[in-house]
């Protein structure tokens, strides 16, 4: 399939970045689509890009031309508060449309980058995996409903004229994210001589492995199907333990005890306005979440696409590489 050209959205950020430069890097036709224009390093492999916004039919249909197979990872990524509604707007319009256009352009596969936050969390004895209904009610949010969404806009579109397929990794960790988006956590631990920390954790994706589950499922895979993409299951703590053995900050790490949390979910209903002056993203959501224990099995989807994946600290040094 690599004589077909691909379109991969949101090729200008994080995620869809790896997966654009991995596709073309194996000797795939990659056209990116961006909504601004893209840096590029010396050795990066060659990629023919649109600019414009997936909400824009003329761009989308530039984009979609002669296309074979469309990997889409564009999307709004926040668990704060939405007030003007671009969750629903950027996850569902977005890939409602971009779906329906790739049906009518002949598209022949589609695979959709969701959030494991669409799944469910399980225990460590018992992790959920992608058949676990649903129970993240605590982090109910914009977000985690438009991925919702989105995603089963996506499985329910495959059949006989499309094969869709939709992959949930983890906090994805690695090089090269430009905002940052999911890194920031660890390059704020890095520079941190003390934190606080919630006792909640995640499992970790690598971008890298990320990106190779991506090409495996352009071309392998059952459709109509999604994949829990994750690595090592890691606490927050953990994470900035690790961070010390690599850096040697933070100096010193005060996990946060359990029974805070009903305190801080309560005295965001009041501060929220003001701390995000400081955290534009700060909600009852993020506290949920970031004393959430998230256990989710991936190996159904290791099996599958024959994925291996790295130790935690190896993902969590790649982060701090300077690209």
């Amino acid at each position: 399939m690599t004589d077909r050209l691909v379109l991969v959205t949101g090729a200008g950020g994080f995620v869809g970045g790896h997966v654009a430069r991995h596709l073309a890097s194996l000797g795939w036709r990659v056209r990116g689509f961006a909504r601004r224009p893209v840096a590029t390093l010396e050795g990066d492999p060659p990629i023919e890009w649109v600019i414009g916004d997936l909400l824009d039919p003329t761009a989308r249909e530039r984009a979609l031309e002669g296309v074979g197979a469309v990997v889409h990872s564009a999307g709004w990524v926040s668990l704060g508060p939405d007030p003007e509604g671009r969750g629903h707007e950027l996850n569902v319009v977005a890939t409602e449309r971009l779906l329906e256009g790739a049906i009518a352009a002949g598209v022949g596969c589609f695979v959709s980058t969701s959030s494991l936050y669409t799944m469910a969390v399980g225990t460590a004895d018992r992790p959920a995996d992608e058949s676990t209904p649903w129970n993240l009610e605590c982090v109910d949010s914009s977000y985690t409903r438009s991925k919702r969404a989105a995603e089963s806009l996506v499985l329910a579109a495959n059949g006989p004229r499309i094969r869709t397929v939709a992959l949930c990794p983890g906090m994805v960790l690695g090089p090269r994210d430009p905002k940052p988006t999911s890194t920031t956590i660890i390059r704020t631990l890095a520079r941190n001589p003390l934190v606080f920390l919630p006792p909640g954790g995640i499992p970790l994706t690598d971008a890298r492995v990320l990106a190779l589950a991506h090409e495996r499922a352009l071309t392998a895979g059952p459709g109509g199907e999604r994949f829990a993409i994750v690595g090592p299951y890691v606490s927050y703590p953990m994470i900035a333990a690790i961070v010390k053995s690599l850096v040697g900050w933070p100096k010193v790490i005060v996990p946060l005890p359990d029974r805070i949390e009903p305190f801080l979910s309560w005295s965001v209903r009041y501060t929220g306005p003001y701390l995000r002056r400081t955290w534009p993203d700060v909600s009852r959501g993020v506290i949920a979440g970031s004393f959430l224990r998230l256990h989710v099995t991936g190996a159904r989807a290791d099996r599958e696409f024959h994925l291996t994946h790295p130790p935690a600290p190896d993902t969590i040094a790649s982060v701090l590489i300077r690209t």
